[in-house]
Parts: structure tokens; C-alpha cells; sequence
């Protein structure tokens, strides 16, 4: 449903338009948006990593290998942005890319000593900023946030799937 219609019975007057600062969607964008610095300055400023790369070292550092196309799924880009910053992360010497013996098509993205050593060096800072961020929710309602955001997740990707909104972005205008 794209955009519900008042009930017959009620008048149209009753019904108050919708806004914008009241939808959940952007009240995330908002919260996302309030923290969304604290963890640039920590990323780009301190360890001369983007978010995005701090994202993909964080997901590779829990494997002892993932193909690129694997990785990329994991953290939500896409292959080539993916690609982008594993080769920005490798030029740092963070990840290294091997071709699968089997199969050459296939290459595998894994965390170098260094770039153990960096995740190890950031994710403790990582896990106190989250703390301090959300330190006035009780453990209950950081479980039920958790699960909101999944099925929020879930939601959004068959919304997406059933392609209610068949435009698409168009981002060079």
C-alpha cells in the first residue's frame, strides 16, 4: 500500500496529514544522523580509515576469508563500492586479496596481520562509543531495538523486492 486513503467515514479534515519529522523512517535517518560523526572523526580522523572501510575490515576480521561478492552482501554495498574500498583497505595493507585456486574468477578478501592489529586497535573504541550512545536504554529495550530493526530490515528489503516504487534513482542529474 503506497498511500493509504482516510476511512469513508471519516472526515478528511480529522485525519491529519502526514510529516515528514513524524515518520519512523526518518526519525532512524535522525538518530543514524546524530551519531553518524562521532564515529567519521573516529574512523577518518584517528585511524585514516573511512566508516565504509571500518565496516568492511570489521565483517572480514570475523572470517578467515570471504569472496568479495560475500563480503559485499555482509556489508550491505555493493560489489563495486565494495571492491573500492577492499582495494583502498589493501593499498593500506589491511586486507589482502587472493585468486581461489580452483576457480581464478573467484577472489578471496582476508585481514592481513595489520589489519587485525587495526581492528583490534578500533573496535573497543567502537563498542564504547555504542555503549555511551545508548547507555539511557535498559538491556530490554536494546533487545526489542534489536528486533524492531530487524523485521524494519526484513520489511524494507520485500518492500523493495515488490517494487511498489519502479523509478529509479537517477544520481547524475
Amino acid at each position: 500500500m503506497v498511500s493509504p486513503s482516510p476511512s469513508s467515514s471519516t472526515p478528511a479534515s480529522a485525519v491529519p496529514a502526514p510529516t515528514l519529522p513524524a515518520m519512523m523512517m526518518f526519525q532512524l535517518y535522525r538518530a543514524w544522523s546524530a551519531g553518524n560523526p562521532i564515529f567519521i572523526r573516529l574512523c577518518e580522523g584517528r585511524f585514516n580509515i573511512t566508516r565504509r572501510e571500518w565496516r568492511i575490515l570489521a565483517i572480514a576480521s570475523m572470517h578467515p576469508a570471504l569472496t568479495g561478492t560475500a563480503l559485499a552482501e555482509a556489508v550491505s554495498l555493493d560489489t563495486a563500492r565494495c571492491s573500492r574500498a577492499v582495494s583502498s583497505l589493501c593499498e593500506k595493507g589491511l586486507l589482502k586479496r587472493t585468486r581461489d585456486t580452483k576457480d581464478t574468477r573467484v577472489v578471496h578478501v582476508s585481514v592481513t596481520e595489520l589489519g587485525m592489529q587495526r581492528y583490534k586497535e578500533v573496535m573497543p573504541i567502537v563498542a564504547s562509543l555504542n555503549e555511551e550512545i545508548f547507555q539511557d536504554l535498559s538491556a530490554a529495550e536494546m533487545t526489542a531495538l534489536s528486533s524492531m530493526l530487524d523485521r524494519i530490515s526484513s520489511r524494507a528489503a520485500l518492500v523493495l523486492e515488490s517494487n511498489v516504487v519502479q523509478e529509479r534513482a537517477r544520481r547524475n542529474r
